[in-house]
């Protein structure tokens, strides 16, 4: 291979082993600020050039995709928190100086007469407003390519998208005691996604991969039964799936928790990546690959928990079996932490858990 876009590449579209394992990673909002004031990492750094990481991200969510396009509102905050309404209506907490996930305050989405009455119409047709500056993010593709890296564009989809409108309670009662509407959201949200993806592809150019998030899982199992997943959201995940694949980009997938009792049913999805496999939810990566034949590849599994102790016999521990596991099994394999680097992890253990890659990451 030479360089990262090929690797990737080899370990994403084609499911292969090339001479080593990829390597990416994420963050959280707050880790590259304290890195700066504790740490000494310079002002304004770049981490996957400071890194050297195989792949990039390239700008945020590709289009606007709530209902209300001029919906949302801020609501109030305080000095720690900031309160807005979103254009499903639906009112979320969020931290202004922390990392975390938003916190859930109420709902005006919550049945299928509402969503009929006031949510449904405005996501029928192409809208040119959900679009961002295209020409822009066309520029950055290109300068992500001339670095010779694997480009991703990024998006939620409708598990996510019904967890921010609806929430959790009303999403999952409603899939048993309404799940024509639950199809009719989906299928309507699947439209709206292609449409002005279709569009996004168009204006600013074919990215190497998509990369979309629906976190499905608890600690413990997932939100849902394979019998569920199978019925009300693989359909919508295998034609978004189908149709970036008839575009010539591979898909990569995020989703959180313990989702093993629906790996069969996500590989009949057709995705190609699955990140971000997480050990503290008691998975593995050897495991995953053997439950989908070989046949998929995967990001992530190195148990943050380890990292957070900022001691290398207990990240060497975490780190180097799985390795060899990786290495043994041939799992096509990006090596990333299972969910996002925090900034209990110093600056100096991950430069330590990176270098494992480069001495390690070897097929």
């Amino acid at each position: 291979m030479t360089n990262s876009r090929d690797i990737m590449t080899e370990i994403i579209v084609r499911k292969r082993c090339p001479e080593r394992m990829g390597v990416y990673e994420h963050f959280w909002d707050d880790t590259k600020p304290e890195w700066e004031r504790r740490d000494g990492l310079p002002p304004g750094t770049d981490l996957t050039s400071y890194f050297d990481y195989d792949l990039r991200q390239v700008g945020g969510w590709c289009f606007n995709h709530e209902s209300l396009i001029d919906g949302g509102s801020f609501v109030s905050e305080d000095e720690t928190t900031k309160v807005v309404i979103n254009g499903y209506g639906a009112k979320m907490r969020y931290w202004k100086h922390r990392a975390g996930t938003p916190e859930h305050l109420g709902f005006d989405l919550t049945s299928r007469e509402i969503w009929e009455k006031k949510y449904r119409e405005p996501l029928l047709s192409y809208d040119p407003r959900r679009l961002g500056d295209t020409a822009k993010l066309k520029q950055w593709l290109a300068d992500a390519k001339k670095e010779g890296r694997f480009t991703v564009l990024n998006h939620l989809f409708i598990f996510e998208i019904m967890r921010a409108s609806m929430g959790d309670v009303v999403m999952l009662e409603s899939m048993y005691l309404d799940p024509e509407w639950i199809t009719d959201f989906c299928t309507v949200n699947t439209d709206l996604y292609i449409t002005h993806l279709d569009r996004v592809f168009s204006d600013a150019g074919l990215p190497d991969g998509m990369w979309i998030y629906e976190d499905m899982g608890f600690t413990k199992a997932p939100f849902i039964s394979p019998e569920l997943y199978r019925e009300l959201i693989l359909p919508h995940h295998r034609r978004l799936v189908n149709y970036i694949h008839d575009c010539g980009i591979p898909v990569i997938m995020h989703s959180c928790g313990n989702i093993r009792p629906l790996l069969p049913d996500i590989a009949a999805s057709g995705i190609d990546c699955l990140q971000v496999l997480e050990a503290k939810a008691g998975q593995h990566v050897a495991e995953f690959a053997q439950a989908t034949g070989n046949k998929r590849s995967f990001m992530g599994n190195l148990n943050i928990v380890a990292l957070e102790t900022n001691d290398r016999a207990a990240i060497d521990a975490e780190i180097i079996p799985k390795l060899d596991a990786v290495r043994k099994n041939r799992v096509p394999y990006v090596f990333h932490s299972d969910h996002s680097i925090p900034k209990s992890v110093t600056l100096d253990t991950y430069r330590y858990v990176r270098d494992l890659h480069r001495k390690l990451g070897h097929y």
